[in-house]
């Protein structure tokens, strides 16, 4: 076994990508659907835009349920005969990744419970939930910790699962105060202004299914490497993010892929959206970055098809990568960086699934 977690299937979800396939479209092409929100409305009287599927419904911990119980039939059916069954059995972990109640206002009080509900009614049989709350990085240190149970149980199925749907009004107001609202208005002397900055709420869900090992030809990718650090200078601070923080995670990532062999990163996805502090700390980790990465590299930001979707954001990313590699073998490396509203900051590889093979070969 390499020792390189293999990404066996993933699957992801959200309004302008309601499928992986569609997903991977979206991005690319930058396709955005957004609608006015039918309920918030700024200081200037003016409806806000978010990304969010025409569900009947309201944006209650019963939505986030939903969204997560699609991507897990999703998953499920991109598994099709990996997926353990009764007559087959095999242990299932599920790490589930939502948003920090306690710390991010406008939460549903009951999101934990009513989300559990519904992914225990899916196609999966889990004998372990691991619960961890947390913004944009929670979901890449939810699959740094599943890799490493992965490693002590080898012949366990683990799925990593992020859901978002932050558009609740009190969710909205929160980040309105915070002037992180994209396009919101306001009036200033009797002008009526805009805010150019800040992120567009999205929303959605994502799941990453990993294994030990498999047989050649059979796994999507692999996740190659993951980092996590701690950044001193948070959005709530006032201060000018220098990237101390994702530097640190996105080294030990690539670190820890280049172990595997020597292949430069090809393109990087970040969850860029629009706020300066984000920016300002992208610009300086891929300046600190430049020499482990290939000299035409590119640049991924999907929040511009999918909006920001906070908690689910970087297990989406990773499904992207994976996604992409298993569309195109021949691609490099693939560093997916994850910042966040908290000090929280990590990243991960994600590389083609048949990579350590040939590179086994090679050396040979």
């Amino acid at each position: 076994m390499s020792g390189a977690p293999v990404i066996l299937a993933a699957a992801c979800t959200f309004p302008s990508g309601p499928t992986i396939e569609l997903a991977d479209a979206a991005v690319r092409a930058q396709l955005s659907l957004l609608q006015r929100h039918p309920d918030y409305i700024d200081q200037a009287g003016e409806r806000c835009r978010g990304s969010f599927f025409p569900l009947d419904l309201p944006f209650d911990a019963g939505r986030w349920g939903v969204l997560a119980k699609a991507v897990l039939d999703q998953l499920a059916n991109s598994l099709g005969d990996s997926l353990p069954s009764r007559g087959r059995p095999r242990p299932c972990a599920l790490w589930l990744v939502l948003p920090d109640v306690d710390n991010r206002p406008g939460m549903p009080a009951d999101l934990l419970q009513t989300v559990t509900s519904n992914v225990q009614e899916g196609p999966f049989r889990w004998e372990r939930v691991v619960q961890c709350p947390g913004g944009h990085a929670a979901g890449i240190a939810a699959l740094h910790e599943a890799s490493g149970y992965l490693r002590a149980h080898p012949q366990s199925l683990v799925v990593v699962l992020g859901v978002e749907s932050g558009l609740a009004r009190e969710a909205m107001f929160w980040l309105d105060m915070q002037s992180l609202l994209h396009g919101t208005s306001s009036v200033h002397r009797g002008e009526t202004r805009t805010q150019p900055y800040g992120r567009v709420p999205g929303e959605g869900a994502a799941a990453v299914a990993l294994t030990a090992s498999i047989e050649p030809g059979t796994g999507w990718a692999r996740l190659l490497g993951t980092g996590i650090a701690d950044e001193p200078a948070i959005h709530a601070s006032g201060d000018v993010c220098i990237g101390a923080g994702l530097s640190r995670a996105a080294r030990d990532a690539i670190d820890l892929a280049a172990s595997y062999g020597p292949d430069p990163i090809g393109s990087i996805m970040a969850d860029l959206n629009g706020e300066p502090y984000r920016a300002d700390q992208f610009g300086f980790t891929a300046m600190r970055l430049s020499r482990r990465l290939a000299p035409q590299w590119r640049r991924s930001v999907p929040a511009l098809a999918s909006g920001d979707l906070n908690a689910a954001s970087s297990v989406a990313h990773v499904a992207l990568a994976a996604y992409a590699a298993r569309s195109q073998p021949a691609s490099s490396p693939q560093l997916i960086l994850a910042s966040s509203d908290d000090p929280l900051r990590a990243a991960a590889v994600v590389g083609a699934f048949d990579l350590i093979p040939k590179l086994q070969e090679a050396c040979a």
